[in-house]
Order: C-alpha cells, then structure tokens, then sequence
C-alpha cells in the first residue's frame, strides 16, 4: 500500500496484514488507515495491490481501518501518479493529492446506491499523438476551438470511448461545457472543475470512475480523471501558465499528458490558436504530427508606433462601434500600470516589501506584490510625497475612448471583474490578457495595445506568452471583425498579421535551441538555506552532462534567506538526476525544519522543481 504522507521516506510501498473480517472489503484501490512505526496516531493509505503472500519476512501490522469500500486508486492512475512523482523528484502523496479529490460521505453513500463500479475495458488501436492549430473566430454556434473539441467528443463517444479535454481556466470550461451540454452527447459530460465545493469534486470523481463511456472537461487535475476506455485526451492551449502546478510536484499538464498518453496508448492532442515551444519542439522531433487544416485568416493590420493609440487604431475602434462591440486588450489593470515619485522621477516602491507602487480603479495607492495600501507614500530617495502617473492601465485607458466615443457603454473587463460572457450590442470593452469576455458571435473590431511592452518583459517566454494573448484575444472575434496591433513591426508583426504561428513558434524554439535553453534542454532548481544548497552543489556540480549554476541568493518570498542552485540537462537524463536529487533530500534534510516566514506553516527543507519556469 501507498501512505499518504508528504515525507520522503515514506515514499514508498509498505506491506500490510488485512485482518480476516475485512478480507472480503479490502481491495486494490480503496482507502484505509494504518499504525506506522511507534506512532499511536493513524496515517491514510490506498491499498496498491492484494496479494497472498509478502517477501518481508518480519511480522505485518494489520490495517487498522477501512475508510470506504470504493476502489478510488485504479491501478492505472497509481502508475500514472508513480510516474508523474520519478520524473518530478516528488514523492507520490503530493500526485495522489491532485489525482484524487477529498471524500464526502454523503456524496459516496448516493453515488453508492445509485451506481456501481465500471469493470469494462476496451484497449484502443495505438494512439495518434498530434497537435493543430485552430480557426481564431466565434461564430453564432460558440468559438470555433469548442466546436471543434465537441466534433472529436462525437466520435469518440459514438465509436464507445472516453474523452478528457483539460482547459486553462473557468472561463475556457464554461465555455465548452455550455457547447457539448447542448449537443447530443450531454448525457456523457462531466464537469471536472475545481472551483467548486469539495462535494461536487467528489462527485465528479466518482461518476468518470462508475461510467463506462464519459468526457471529462475540467483544468490540470482533469488529466488524473479515473476514467474508462480512454479514447483520447485533448489538452487546449498549453501555453497558459494556468497548466503549471504552483506547488510540488511542479508539473505541467503538457508532461503528464505524455505519460499518461504512453501507459494508456490513447490519442493525444494538443489544440491551440497558437503554438508553444514545447510543442513546436515535440514536433521537430516529428513526436507529435502537425494535423492543422487550412482556415480563413482574421483581417490583421499592424503599426510600429511611439503613440499607445495611433490613428489606425482610433479608426478601428470608430467603425467597430458601428457594427457591434469592440474589444481592446491592454497589459494591466488599473488607472496607471506603475507610479513615479513627481520630484526625482524613481518608480515608487512599496514602504514594506519594496515592490512597484500603482493606482487601482479606486484611486488606492497599492503594491503589486504584497498589495499593500501605500497612501502615505513618502519617496525612499528624496522623501518627495507626490506621486505621478506612469503608462495607463485598463481603468485610465477606458475613461480615455469614454471621454472619445461619449455615450457609448464602457466596460472594464479584469481578472477581478469575472466576466464571462456577453449579450451582442454596440459597446467598448477594456480588458487585460486572459480576462477578455465572450460575446455572442464575435467582437466587431479587436485592438491590442501595449504590445511592444508585452514584448519587452523581461522574461525568455516573453514573445511566445505576447502571441498567445495577442491570437486568443483576436478569436474572439467575428469572421468579420478587424484587428490592429499597435507598436510592433518587422519580421513578427509580418508573420503575426499571416497567423503564421507554426513558423513563430518554431523560430522561437530555435532561437532558445541555440543558447541552451528551454525547452531544448531542461532546466531544474534546487532551493533551500545556503547552507543546504552549498551541500548539494558539492554533489551535483561534477554530473556527466550537466551544467550547474550558482548558488546565488534568491527573493525570499516570506521563506526567510533562501539560495538556488540550477541545473541545466538532457531530457534523457531526466530519470537520473531526478533520482539523485531525491535522494539528496532526503539524505541532506534528515532532522531539518523550515518555517515559511509569511504563513507560519512548516516547507520542505530543500524545494526541487524538475522544470522552473520562474527564472526564465
């Protein structure tokens, strides 16, 4: 059986005597509770397998109780969450965490009554693994991608086999959930999500484990689903970062697919409007098979500018308004991006962590790291108590075009405003990336501004994250709609204004194949005391093929003085250092604690991400 307990050393199977009244209960995949060591209190377990006999030789304690009789843990998801914990250096409690929702009593003891336990099992033809671009338009029936996903969900159910389909967010889950509950396959959808109460999540759960045939929409924990006869598996838009895993494992629903995709043999695809790198890389190693079908290309027109609003795009907007609404994507919320002291021109800082100072909608003085209020500013340099406005955010950029275009409806559209969906009409939307709303049959005209400072991040993704908010923004709208990107020109304007996003995507690869950086290799970091870390340098800074960096101190993040060591290696040998760095662990933080200096709660004394996308 697996313990579920986020120790290292308990990373382990562990053999267990089942006492001769649960005989008939106990089996593979269902919860129990079990003595470990010296310690009176119980831990939670899944049992892996039942066998007659144990190679150990010493005498077994006994499971102590049986939490359900519901086989929770298929075997298959066990090996998938064995997997996911080698390659990640993670132990398999922290997968089995995001594999396998809390239990709800009432909820299982309904399931129960109503349902029973699917046992049949179709193993498919071996498994395609490709990737598509997708048509950037809305139509009167929904996004083109949900339609899409929807036609491949028809087949797959008519042809007797399961579908999982893992969105980004709740805004791309709503979306096509709405589409595929209004078609003739509604009966086999399951709404997978995870910002609901705990109760709807087990119950999820337990209907993709009792159905034989079912298509499971949900975002990264939807990859785990226990379905049946998995068909296909379809991941939308892989370069969100919404996909990343914040805590361990650190993973990416694009790697645990792959794993998932070989142990299952089932269709794998990836489906965009454009293409990330990780990607275009799987397909130079003609691992995935681009199947991307010819579509018609949204009207893009494009201006190299030192103005935010330049003539083309006050025309756009003036003409839009006339056909319907206009959509116009801005890099950040707020009256003003960032804030300046008035006296000595220096970025104002916040009083307490020292992080960048803006003006919310309501005129509050906050930080964007802490979200400290600072309305007492006083400048760290000159003491100058006045502060002045740096470039607009979407509040200041929407009373802008409200003071051009009068007695039209603003809207502001932000992460906070959770706006989802709209009804058609004449109106002026501002919204930052990821928060822009639908409306029914597409926006009339579509601006992207701040481009070249969505451009400008400094980041080694900064290209690649500017095209996909740019391409997702722009399929928003109509067939006919019109699309200005303001402030870039040249080779990337050029191909952005083709949709030539196979070709972006492939130099952008190329480029970081060049210098050694991901995705071409793989980029881990380690992350602890100096102490610990200056320890592990000394065990990894000799590895055949491998090229250590640092250590160097870090942002301590409320941790307390953290450094970090990197690690830059080969995809082959991946198996290996995530091996020996799990073994450092656990042999370097035997006896350590660590307290996070923000939350009070106990970390891990040594932080491993197998693949770190913060530092590039």
């Amino acid at each position: 059986m697996v313990i579920d307990s986020p120790l290292p050393q308990l990373d382990r199977l562990f053999d267990y005597s089942i006492p001769q009244e649960m005989v008939s209960q106990v089996i593979t995949g269902v919860r129990v509770r079990v003595k470990f060591g010296r310690s009176k209190s119980l831990l939670d377990g899944f049992v892996v397998e039942v066998v007659e006999s144990s190679e150990f030789s010493g005498e077994l304690n006994p499971i102590s109780e049986l939490v359900s009789g519901v086989p929770v843990l298929d075997p298959e998801i066990y090996k998938l969450v064995r997997a996911v914990a080698d390659r990640q250096a993670s132990t398999a409690s922290d997968v089995l965490r995001l594999a396998i929702p809390d239990r709800s009593v009432a909820v299982e003891k309904k399931w129960l009554s109503s349902s029973s336990v699917a046992t049949s099992a179709r193993r498919a033809e071996k498994g395609l693994k490709q990737t598509a671009l997708v048509s950037p338009f809305t139509t009167s029936d929904g996004p083109a991608w949900a339609l899409l996903i929807r036609d491949i969900c028809s087949r797959a159910v008519n042809g007797g086999s399961s579908v999982i389909v893992v969105v980004p967010d709740f805004r791309d889950q709503t979306a096509l959930v709405e589409i595929l509950r209004s078609s003739q396959i509604s009966n086999f959808v399951i709404n997978y999500t995870t910002d609901t109460q705990k109760s709807k999540r087990y119950s999820a759960f337990l209907n993709a484990l009792g159905s034989d045939v079912s298509i499971v929409v949900g975002s990264r924990s939807a990859v785990y689903a226990p379905v049946r006869n998995l068909g296909q598996i379809i991941i939308w838009d892989d370069g969100d970062e919404s996909h990343q895993e914040p805590t361990s494992p650190y993973s990416h629903t694009r790697d645990i697919s792959l794993l998932r995709q070989r142990l299952a043999d089932c269709n794998l695809l990836f489906l965009g409007h454009s293409r990330s790198t990780e990607v275009a890389r799987l397909v130079s190693l003609k691992y995935l098979e681009d199947v991307s079908v010819p579509f018609n290309l949204p009207k893009i027109a494009y201006s190299d500018t030192d103005l935010r609003v330049d003539s083309m795009a006050w025309q756009a907007v003036r003409d839009g308004l006339k056909n319907g609404p206009v959509l116009i994507q801005v890099a950040s919320k707020g009256t003003a991006t960032s804030v300046f002291c008035s006296n000595c021109d220096k970025r104002a800082e916040c009083r307490q962590c020292h992080g960048p100072l803006w003006i919310d909608d309501r005129n509050y003085v906050k930080c964007r790291w802490c979200n400290a209020v600072n309305m007492d500013f006083r400048c760290l340099d000159c003491g100058g108590e006045k502060l002045k406005q740096g470039r607009a955010g979407s509040t200041r950029t929407l009373a802008e075009f409200g003071r051009a275009f009068p007695g039209v409806q603003l809207i502001e559209a932000t992460a906070q405003d959770n706006i989802q969906t709209m009804k058609p009409g004449k109106f002026l939307v501002v919204a930052t990336p990821g928060a822009e709303p639908r409306v029914h049959g597409g926006y009339a005209a579509i601006i992207i501004l701040d481009a070249k400072l969505s451009l400008n991040r400094d980041s080694l993704r900064a290209t690649e994250d500017a095209v996909r908010s740019w391409s997702n923004a722009l399929a928003l709208g109509s067939s006919e709609s019109r699309a200005v990107l303001v402030g870039v020109s040249g080779v990337l304007a050029k191909k952005f204004s083709l949709w030539a996003h196979a070709e972006i995507s492939q130099h952008e690869y190329l480029s970081r194949a060049e210098l050694r950086f991901p995705p071409s290799i793989r980029l881990a970091s380690i992350s602890s005391s100096k102490d610990l870390i200056q320890q592990v340098t000394s065990e990894t800074k000799d590895l055949s093929g491998m090229e250590t960096l640092g250590p160097m101190p870090i942002a301590t993040n409320g941790v307390g003085a953290e450094w970090r060591v990197l690690i830059k290696y080969e995809y082959s040998d991946g198996a290996k250092l995530a091996e020996l760095l799990k073994a450092l662990s656990l042999k370097l933080s035997a006896g350590q604690h660590r307290v996070s200096a923000k939350t009070g709660r106990g970390i891990r004394p040594i932080r491993i991400k197998m693949d770190d996308v913060e530092v590039i």
